[in-house]
Order: structure tokens, then C-alpha cells, then sequence
């Protein structure tokens, strides 16, 4: 029998509620939701339920926000982390979403019920040094070098998206005035500057090509790489220049942004490059340069 259903089966009693579940179960894989959105869904909402059957009760109509809050005060309590206990309320809440919408109920205050407020984690971040680093250390001559250094200094240089590198192609960059065409979220379009280095990078990988139009990286096979394969690549490099941070795609995000607003730049300037449709996510930046400020007048000042 399938995990979910035995999960269900052998976790709730009240056959109402069997029945909901194995319903929610059938209407996300109609709506083609990944394996793990499906996993994370289910197995949250047959918690819940068994929580609440725990607690008397077996009508759904008569559950509401309260419940929930009871089910995270009991969880957080034995250490459930903040993001978990947001993703559980993110679950429950697509469930009874789906229970307005297949009139089962009419109505439900937990679909409107606010998820949990998150601790702010700042992003990690690459030094510069450690970017020279990387550069001077990581790679060779060869077509796959080329490629791989040309990868790395495209998402430092751009503050790209592992999904926006991927799907570059040759005809998105400007060479002559160090420019280039991204489609991030949404297929929205915006054109941010390439450094002088990775130009250069990208002209050297340019000149190896066999094909000069479409895909910009590609693997043996003229292939467009999938971004897997573009975030191992980081991390081959990375290992390969012997730097002891972990080092993603995102990190290298995280850096490209962190160290213009070291610099000086415009936080709204970065908004745009980084592609945010809001302001909130890119000040994020801010609490991190400004820490790292900190940090080394800590580390150096001597009435510090």
C-alpha cells in the first residue's frame, strides 16, 4: 500500500477523517504537486488531525484556529524550531483551503489564521579574499575549466539566480557594453552590468564554443546545463581551490549584494539587479554589511 495511506490508516480512528485525507491526497496528486510538497502536506495535516482526535474532537466544522495554535504551543514546547512550526501552519492551512473549495465546509478561521513570525537568519556570505582566492586556485585551460571559472564569475558578478545562469544563452549578452538579459521569476525580464572579469571569462568560453548561439553552458554534449548540475560545479570548484567555506550559488547571491552595499551603492540599485519585487528583501543586505562593519571594528579598533 502507498506510505500515505498507510500513514493515514494507521494514525487517525475517526472515519470522517480518513476519508478527507485520502481525498486531499487524490486532489494534490491531480494538481501535480511534487513528491515532496505532497509528503510535506500530508504528513503534516495527519498530525494535526490525530492531535485533534486526541482531544475529543470529530466533526471538522468544529475545528478551528485555536486547535492549531494548542498543536503548535505543544510542538514548540519540545523544540520544534520557528520555520517548522510556519511550515506546519502553511500545510494544515492548504488543507482546509482545499476543504472550502471542495464544499466540505463552508467556511474555516484557520485558512485566514496568520503563520508564525520567523527569527531572522542572516544570509552566509564569501569575502573577497576568499573570492580572489577561488579564482587564482580552481582552474585550468581546458574547455570545462573555462566554462566552470565562467559559471562562477557570472553568478558573482551578476548576483544571478542558479535558475537565471542556467538558462542564459549567448544571445542574452551584450559583450560590447558588458550587459546581460535575465528571465527571473515569473519569466520577468530585467538587464543587469557584467564585470569586467567575467567578460572576459565569457569571452574566452565564447572563442572554445561549437555553437555560438543558445545555451551559454552546456555539458559534452552541447547540452544546456541543468541547474543541478550548475551547483555541483560550485561546489567541485570550491573543493577544488581548497577554501574552507561552503560555498553555493546562493551564497555567492548573498556576497555579490552584501559587498556593493559595502561599497556604497544604492540599496535600490541592488534591489533591481538582485530582481526583488520588494524593497524588505533586499534590506536584508543592510543588517549584514552592517554587521560585518562591526565585526572588523571589534576586530581591529583599539578602543573597541
Amino acid at each position: 500500500m502507498d506510505r500515505i495511506l498507510s500513514k493515514i490508516e494507521g494514525n487517525i480512528k475517526t472515519k470522517g477523517f480518513k476519508k478527507l485525507l485520502i481525498d486531499f491526497y487524490s486532489y494534490l496528486k491531480v494538481m501535480n504537486r511534487s513528491n515532496l510538497t505532497v509528503r510535506w502536506y500530508m504528513d503534516d495535516s495527519i498530525a494535526f488531525l490525530k492531535w485533534v482526535e486526541k482531544n475529543g474532537k470529530r466533526d471538522i466544522e468544529r475545528v478551528g484556529k485555536n486547535d492549531l495554535r494548542d498543536f503548535l504551543a505543544f510542538h514548540l514546547t519540545r523544540g520544534l524550531k520557528r520555520r517548522s512550526a510556519a511550515r506546519k501552519v502553511s500545510a494544515i492551512k492548504a488543507f482546509f483551503r482545499y476543504l472550502v473549495k471542495a464544499e466540505v465546509i463552508q467556511k474555516s478561521e484557520i485558512v485566514t489564521m496568520e503563520n508564525p513570525k520567523l527569527e531572522k537568519r542572516l544570509p552566509e556570505i564569501v569575502s573577497v579574499k576568499e573570492m580572489q582566492e577561488i579564482f587564482s586556485r580552481a582552474f585550468g585551460n581546458s574547455r570545462n575549466d573555462v566554462r566552470d571559472s565562467s559559471i562562477l564569475a557570472f553568478l558573482y558578478s551578476t548576483g544571478a539566480r542558479i535558475s537565471e545562469v542556467a538558462g542564459v544563452n549567448w544571445e542574452d549578452i551584450d559583450f560590447r557594453n558588458g550587459l546581460v538579459r535575465l528571465y527571473g521569476k515569473g519569466k520577468k525580464e530585467r538587464v543587469v552590468p557584467i564585470g569586467e572579469f567575467a567578460i572576459t571569462m565569457l569571452r574566452r568560453l565564447y572563442d572554445l564554443s561549437v555553437e555560438q548561439t543558445g545555451p551559454v553552458f552546456v555539458n559534452a554534449k552541447g547540452e544546456r546545463l541543468s541547474i543541478r548540475q550548475v551547483r555541483n560545479i560550485v561546489y567541485k570548484s570550491v573543493k577544488k581551490a581548497a577554501v574552507s567555506s561552503r560555498i553555493s550559488p546562493h551564497t555567492l547571491r548573498h556576497s555579490f549584494a552584501t559587498h556593493l552595499i559595502e561599497k556604497g551603492a544604492d540599496i535600490r540599485m541592488v534591489q533591481e539587479m538582485l530582481g526583488h519585487a520588494k524593497l524588505s528583501t533586499t534590506q536584508i543586505y543592510t543588517h549584514v554589511a552592517r554587521g560585518r562593519l562591526k565585526e572588523v571594528y571589534n576586530r581591529y579598533h583599539p578602543h573597541a
